[in-house]
């Protein structure tokens, strides 16, 4: 198949992968909890185009992928959608968080044991990477493993063979291998506390999942999203935003990200009797930054701002235009107190042709 149509294929079969990897991630046992990261990939914000499609090019690879991003950016689900595209779609997709367990546990969990490895071990066990073989295998939290866990894996990414705890027969596995962390593994590296290299066997291809802050024009999108979510988990009303509310979220940071996110809302929802949730509501959740502060950079241009509203059907191209152009002229006549050759000055427009639009439309 030519190259353009593949690419095209994978960029319209993107939106299916990504909601079979949140269904996945949502029905996982153990991701059960209010702490998912289901609403990851709902925005069209730049950095959530861009992060759809740079898993819509590397997904069908077999690259090895370094995730990187706060947590609570939904590093797991992006790795569960370059899975989910790739030709070992399948195939096992399993998760390790080595962050969780010790040394011994982590070696035996990533590797498996015979039986007697130690006290304890009263069968045969498979690791992580033979129950993997063939899938992929997301080994989360990669920048909080010891020094001896780096040597094996280092082993593992480089001959894909190792031996169980306790073994001596050296088993073999196809995998492609994930890592994620939130950690910086450049400094990491630089402090001799992550191996060199072992970082440039993970970080062939690294992305990093944007932070909710950078962000935040999806705000209003990712909020729905998540509380029809809610809803769902909860029963009862669906519950919505009013726009102070938006308003006093988009002042919030979000250290904890999209997950702190999910929180409030739930928090929020379940306690509030009113189906409209006001920002007095989230009064708990009080700002980072003062409402008087400006609103932080936006990835999306303004083009990219204008055509979401003409796609969603929120009037034509021209009617866009109009609304812009009056709401400029608005300001500039609050601005200039009224004065139209100042606001004409502040607009760049001619005299002549501004004071026949303020006719036109009544504005003085």
């Amino acid at each position: 198949m030519p190259e353009p149509l593949r690419a095209l294929f994978a960029e319209r079969s993107l939106a299916r992968h990504l909601a079979q990897a949140e269904r996945r991630v949502a029905e996982r046992p153990e991701k059960a909890a209010p702490t998912s990261d289901g609403g990851l990939m709902v925005g069209s914000s730049k950095p959530m185009r861009e992060l759809r499609g740079w898993i819509a090019r590397v997904g069908p690879t077999d690259s090895t992928v370094l995730i990187t991003g706060e947590s609570g950016t939904g590093k797991e689900l992006v790795a569960e959608a370059l899975h989910a595209s790739s030709p070992r779609e399948g195939a096992p997709f399993v998760r390790v968080n080595c962050a969780a367990l010790v040394d011994e546990l982590l070696s035996s969990e990533l590797f498996g044991h015979e039986r007697g490895a130690f006290t304890g071990a009263d069968r045969q066990k498979k690791g992580r990477f033979e129950l993997a073989d063939g899938g992929t295998i997301l080994l989360d939290e990669i920048g909080d493993i010891s020094p001896r866990m780096q040597a094996a894996l280092l082993r593992v990414l480089q001959e894909r063979t190792f031996e169980r705890v306790g073994g001596t027969k050296t088993l073999s596995v196809n995998v492609r291998v994930i890592a994620a962390t939130h950690r910086d593994l450049k400094e990491l590296v630089r402090e001799g506390r992550f191996r060199e290299d072992l970082f440039y066997r993970l970080s062939g291809i690294t992305v990093r999942v944007p932070a909710l802050r950078e962000r935040l024009e999806d705000l209003p999108e990712l909020s729905r999203h998540l509380l029809q979510k809610i809803s769902s988990d909860i029963g009862g009303e669906l519950k919505t935003l009013a726009p102070d509310a938006i308003e006093a979220l988009a002042r919030r940071d979000w250290p904890g990200n999209v997950r702190e996110l999910e929180n409030a809302l739930r928090s929020v929802a379940v306690l509030s009797p009113s189906g409209l949730l006001t920002a007095a509501d989230f009064a708990e959740h009080a700002p980072t930054r003062p409402a008087t502060s400006p609103p932080p950079p936006s990835d999306a241009s303004l083009g990219d701002l204008a055509y979401e509203r003409v796609k969603d059907g929120d009037g034509s191209i021209y009617d866009l235009r109009k609304r812009i152009e009056r709401e400029l002229i608005e300001r500039a006549l609050d601005e200039s107190g009224g004065n139209i050759s100042r606001a004409a000055e502040l607009l760049g427009m001619k005299r002549p042709r501004l004071s026949k639009l303020v006719h036109e439309w009544g504005l003085k």
